[in-house]
């Protein structure tokens, strides 16, 4: 027997946290992590212990009305507050694999749903668990019955109320609680969701602004207790998606964003409040799996949108949102959710390119290719990958790092200190084009020991392959993304790719692509097709100085072009557009020794230089590239600058992405400019170790780089040229 804190009616508000299981014909459903753990305030309404059978009353707060409950009574009796409302008390929103579809508010409205059922509650001290089954029979929308059992656990402390709860026997009606805000919240909150599951958006949205100020005021009233707290912030965390429902119906995308943002940040809070109010790790799993869902407002956003540039626009716009997201849940502990929510916001855009292969979008209006990652999903593509990944994010001057094995062990590092690499990186944009004697040497170098500090020292050896010969797949984000990973110099003194090769990727999310595309095509041949010294060659831009012809690359070329058992070499005004068309069987290795202008402004104008010959101008944009079937599984852009463009939350828009996306699964690219000889060296040692067969591309390139590095050549000459994909 447990006694009350004082004598007379009971009158014990207990926060708690529930977690409901469906089941159907009495048969259960898969469990659903994702399920939302919505912490109310119920008060008990018996003296002493709770009994199987006992009545309770379940209380959404001062001023919110209360539902009543009584097992064995037909039907859930609400309060008059509720009389057409829809109560949030047991609503679910399942896991992201599931969500959004046809109807993006998957729900299970038991106080509306439910018969009858039973309850039972235990009180040990002040710990309360219990149970509580309900039963809903079948009618118009389900042809079978329904039971759901909800599993309760929370913490008691004297009611805070004026008026005591009635006798159990009279459980008729519900007393008003008095108000803590002159507008009834549950009131508002009940009409706004059920014109929600309407879809009357446009009417429920200012009711759920309203009901959200005053929770968001409660909750953050000096003095109030931490289980109302819990209370205020679990109904606005619940209201939230609800929010960015009505946005995205309605088009507000600014809007959508802020209540995502809005979210997190609720979640932040109610996560704080209720570590210290020892409601446990469970509730605090629970109200972090509920942003889960989150990111699927974005992607259904983004499924509605038909130009690729309007997805990149739409990927860009939501990285506050992903970010706060990703950083919540990585300081929460949860670092393969917060894995997942980084991958939601990097190179969606990307990944739908790569789904549809060089497509236009207009030609696939409202569609959403590429699926977004899930954990589940992340594992397959972890293993599938079959090699040890390092991925890296930036929000401000933290920086969380991921070492992801294809066993599915999974490592994190941080949040890391970050500041000064920001600098770092301008700084090495700025000096490798332009070193021409020891001081500029010595700066580069330092610019380098300093990027290999922050990124690449942190993470244990032991986490890394053993073998130097294994490629580690690198996933940048942001400005990282003009990193030259493989001359990092390391705590040791040695250049990273001294230690592996390396695969850069703007995100994990375009994996399955490009593997379906290496495994679904016969592997070719060694053959090469190369596109060298084209003539005439198109103006520059803006009417910059005349592209030199490359006649010193063009002598050379046979000697690469003889490492291949079949080669075909297109100069002058032969290596113009119409020659990357027609090859049956078709070449394994394309080959573009040219120029080229990136244009960080106008990235999508960018080009590779090619003849200007048959009514073409030369210039093999980005754009025009998307509209390409590029032949070769590889594909090596030696000009200046290849890799360069505009950085955004979508990766790096212009070559890289447009060439990746029609057809190669590998790119060999420039971060900066490059000296003819030196790009010619780097060719050289690349196709001769791959033409000799036996190793990746991968592999290839980080063999030549440690050959030039091992002659005496320095990084600048060298660390331009990065490896882009599978590898």
């Amino acid at each position: 027997m447990v006694r009350p804190h004082e004598h007379g009616t009971a009158g014990h508000e207990v926060s708690y946290a529930v977690l409901i299981r469906p089941e159907l014909d009495g048969t259960a459903l898969p469990e659903l992590p994702g399920t939302l753990v919505l912490g109310e305030v119920f008060t008990l309404a018996a003296e002493g212990e709770a009994r199987p059978g006992a009545p309770f009353w379940m209380v959404a707060g001062a001023g919110d009305g209360e539902v009543r409950y009584t097992p064995g009574a037909v039907g859930v009796r609400v309060g008059p507050e509720h009389r057409d409302g829809v109560l949030p008390h047991w609503m679910m929103w399942p896991e992201t694999e599931a969500w959004p579809g046809p109807d993006p508010v998957p729900r299970l409205l038991l106080p509306r749903e439910a018969d009858t059922g039973t309850a039972a509650f235990r009180l040990d001290g002040d710990r309360v668990t219990g149970t509580v089954r309900l039963r809903a029979e079948p009618r118009a929308g389900w042809p079978r019955p329904r039971r759901y059992t909800a599993t309760v656990t929370g913490t008691r402390t004297r009611a805070d109320v004026t008026t005591s709860p009635p006798a159990p026997a009279v459980p008729t009606v519900a007393p008003r609680v008095t108000a803590e805000h002159p507008e009834d919240r549950m009131e508002l909150r009940s009409r706004a969701q059920s014109l929600v599951l309407e879809r009357r958006y446009a009417e429920a949205w200012p009711l759920l602004a309203r009901a959200a100020a005053s929770y968001a005021a409660s909750a953050s009233r000096p003095g109030a207790w931490s289980g109302r707290v819990v209370s205020d912030l679990t109904s606005l965390a619940f209201m939230t998606p609800y929010q960015a429902l009505c946005a995205l119906e309605l088009g507000d995308y600014d809007g959508l964003l802020d209540c995502l943002l809005a979210a997190v940040d609720v979640r932040r809070k109610l996560t704080a409040v209720s570590s210290v109010s020892g409601y446990g790790p469970r509730y605090e799993e629970e109200v972090r799996a509920g942003a889960r869902i989150l990111p699927g407002f974005v992607e259904a956003w983004r499924s509605r949108l038909t130009e690729d540039t309007e997805r990149i626009d739409a990927v860009d716009a939501s990285r506050p949102f992903h970010a706060a997201l990703t950083l919540y849940l990585f300081e929460q502990g949860a670092h393969e959710d917060a894995l997942v929510a980084s991958e939601a916001g990097r190179a969606r855009a990307f990944a739908d390119l790569l789904s549809v292969s060089g497509s236009r979008w207009p030609s696939r209006a409202g569609a959403s290719a590429a699926p977004r990652l899930t954990r589940a999903a992340l594992r397959s593509v972890l293993s599938r990958h079959g090699r040890t990944v390092v991925e890296y994010a930036v929000h401000g001057d933290l920086l969380l790092i991921w070492v992801a094995r294809p066993d599915g062990t999974l490592r994190t590092l941080g949040p890391l200190p970050a500041a000064g690499l920001g600098e770092l990186t301008a700084r090495w944009s700025a000096l490798a084009p332009g070193v021409v004697d020891d001081d500029s040497v010595r700066g580069l170098d330092e610019v380098l020991r300093g990027l290999g500090a922050l990124l690449w020292d942190p993470v244990p050896r032991s986490w890394l392959p053993s073998d130097a010969d294994e490629t580690v797949t690198v996933v940048p984000y942001g400005d990282l993304l003009r990193v030259p990973f493989p001359a990092l110099r390391t705590a040791d003194g040695r250049y990273l790719v001294e230690r592996h090769p390396v695969a850069l990727l703007p995100a994990l999310g375009v994996l399955p692509a490009l593997h379906e595309r290496r495994a679904s095509g016969p592997r070719p041949s060694p053959r090469l097709l190369a596109l060298v010294d084209p003539a005439p060659l198109p103006d520059p831009p803006d009417g910059g100085a005349a592209f030199e012809p490359l006649t010193w690359t063009r002598r050379r070329f046979p000697a690469i072009a003889g490492l291949y058992p079949r080669a075909e070499v297109r100069t002058g005004e032969e290596a113009a557009v119409t020659a990357l068309g027609g090859h049956r069987p078709p070449p394994s290795v394309v080959h573009f020794g040219t120029h080229a202008v990136t244009l960080d402004d106008d990235a999508l104008d960018s080009f590779v230089a090619l003849a200007a010959t048959g009514g073409h101008d030369g210039r093999l944009r980005a754009r025009d590239v998307l509209d390409l079937r590029v032949p070769g599984d590889v594909v090596v852009l030696s000009a200046c600058r290849t890799g360069a463009g505009r950085v955004g939350a979508d990766g790096v828009t212009g070559l890289s992405r447009s060439f990746l996306a029609a057809g190669p699964t590998t790119l060999v690219l420039t971060l900066c400019e490059v000296e003819e000889a030196a790009g010619f060296e780097i060719s050289h040692g690349f196709h001769r170790l791959l033409a000799a067969g036996g190793c990746s591309p991968a592999l290839a390139l980080c063999r030549v780089q440690r050959e030039l590095a091992a002659e005496g050549y320095r990084p600048h000459e060298w660390s331009p040229f990065l490896l882009y994909g599978l590898g």
